[in-house]
């Protein structure tokens, strides 16, 4: 059984820096995933993700899960029109679920793959 927790983050500087790169990184893969999307005219999540994800996951050196929800972010924004390419803004909201963002007691770790 899954419990949910209300917390307050107060991460340390090195934490705070990868949570900050980690928004900074997934707005720009869904602006790319945006533009890839708008050009080849396809809104369904599926076919998003087979056109992008290796692109952005490459690209963008973000964790699978990460990806895969820029790609719903991205598909959700085109289900309200399709008149207009859809931009995120550098530090818009992105979802932190179990699979992106760990916490063990006082320290957690983030979604952000970096690559050496």
């Amino acid at each position: 059984m899954k419990g949910t927790l209300k917390i307050k983050l107060l991460p340390s500087e090195d934490q705070a820096k990868s949570l900050l790169k980690t928004i900074k990184q997934a707005n720009a893969a869904c602006n790319t995933i945006s533009e890839a999307a708008w050009d080849r005219k396809l809104f369904n999540q599926y076919k998003i993700h087979h056109e992008t994800y290796h692109q952005i996951r490459a690209t963008y050196h973000l964790s699978a899960q990460v990806v895969a929800l820029c790609i719903g972010k991205v598909a959700d924004a085109y289900k309200s029109g399709r008149k207009t390419i859809r931009q995120f803004m550098p530090l818009g909201a992105i979802t932190y679920d179990s699979r992106i963002l760990t916490y063990w007691g006082r320290e957690f770790l983030c979604g952000l793959w970096m690559a050496d």
